[in-house]
């Protein structure tokens, strides 16, 4: 007598068994089978393993230009109360030679845009190595007349990836008598082209070049309103309809201070941090609700000129700050800091931003247009 055992899984038990793999062992699985392929490349399928897979990596920026990579998840919990060290991995893309990188504008969904030292501005995924180079805007202004800072993030209305640009003319250099005017431009991966807005009401200038920070499907930006005596205002430029909001300042923020800050997202909340003016940092537990701000104190801690990046996921109220030179990570609840040693290679760095570990295709946006 003989038996036979088939080696078919039902189609939900092989997804579900996909879903839980690490992005690499996915990338590699594409060439199992057609079936494979096209389950892995799904839109809906990336969506649902980005949510499921949370890998969250800190992204530095070497003083040799290179790209390198740190896993958050390698930091141990606070029980464990001394300094941590962790190994940085190289970040290296296909090209035909290499490219000397200066500053992480943003990240959304595992893509990150990054720029070169002769601005050149790149979408790229971290985990797959894919690459594409931004071209320039024919709408941008004269690089040597004029300032220019952007933001990066995910639409979900249309599944595109938008890189959004504020340019202005320099004071001091006045070819142009619109040179108060700040312009905005969108490029679209989708659709591989730029597109010309109506020109932002806000004064951008007051935010020292600082990319924008993607939440809730809006770029933000502290700005002023040069119509209401340059008050402080954040501002939140809808990827979706492509307008202007303003977020309500958290109450006990004065206007003339809130321009010493800076915006950035801690536990994909908005937050806002006085890095000049004491370390406090609010976060907006509900999005768009001003009464929803609420007050992490970090008193009796020198932190400047460092900031908050991201959480240690798993952890009690530990925190991940980094800047030039430095990454440590702060107890809220203990109001203690342990310091991070990088090895792995890499020695003068800053610390550029962060990114989750995704199969998010960057050929499958442009493919779809």
């Amino acid at each position: 007598m003989s038996t036979s055992t088939s080696t078919n899984l039902p189609p939900e038990i092989t997804e579900t068994i996909l879903r839980h793999l690490p992005p690499k062992s996915l990338g590699q699985f594409k060439s199992v089978s057609k079936t494979w392929h096209s389950l892995i490349s799904n839109p809906q399928f990336i969506k649902t393993h980005l949510h499921q897979i949370n890998t969250t990596k800190l992204i530095l920026v070497s003083d040799t230009k290179s790209l390198y990579s740190l896993n958050t998840n390698d930091i141990p919990p606070y029980l464990n109360n001394n300094d941590v060290s962790i190994t940085a991995k190289e970040l290296t893309f296909p090209s035909h030679q290499p490219i000397r990188w200066e500053e992480i504008i943003g990240s959304s969904n595992g893509l990150v845009l990054a720029k070169d030292e002769i601005d050149s501005i790149y979408i790229t995924n971290p985990t797959t190595r894919e690459i594409v180079n931004v071209p320039r805007s024919p709408f941008a202004l004269p690089d040597r007349e004029s300032f220019v800072m952007y933001g990066f993030g995910y639409d979900l209305s249309s599944d595109d990836y938008k890189v959004i640009s504020i340019s202005f003319w320099d004071t001091d250099n006045e070819h142009n008598p619109d040179c108060t005017d700040m312009f905005v431009n969108v490029f679209s991966l989708r659709n591989n082209s730029w597109n010309k807005l109506k020109n932002s009401p806000y004064d951008h200038a007051v935010g020292h070049l600082i990319s924008g920070v993607f939440v809730n499907q809006s770029v933000h930006w502290l700005t002023s309103t040069p119509n209401n005596n340059y008050s402080s205002v954040i501002v939140a430029f809808s990827l979706e309809d492509e307008e202007f909001n303003e977020i309500e300042l958290p109450g006990l923020v004065a206007n003339d201070k809130a321009v010493f800050s800076e915006l950035v997202v801690v536990g994909g909340k908005l937050g806002l941090f006085g890095r000049h003016v004491g370390n406090d940092l609010w976060v907006m537990e509900e999005y768009g609700v001003g009464e929803s701000w609420r007050r992490v104190c970090m008193d009796g801690v020198e932190i400047d000129p460092a900031k908050p990046v991201c959480l240690v996921e798993g952890s009690d109220g530990d925190i991940v700050f980094g800047d030039e030179d430095e990454v440590f990570v702060y107890n809220v609840d203990e109001k203690r800091r342990r310091n991070v040693r990088i090895e792995g290679g890499v020695s003068g760095f800053g610390v550029g931003g962060v990114y989750v570990e995704s199969i998010e295709s960057i050929k499958r946006i442009i493919r779809a247009f």
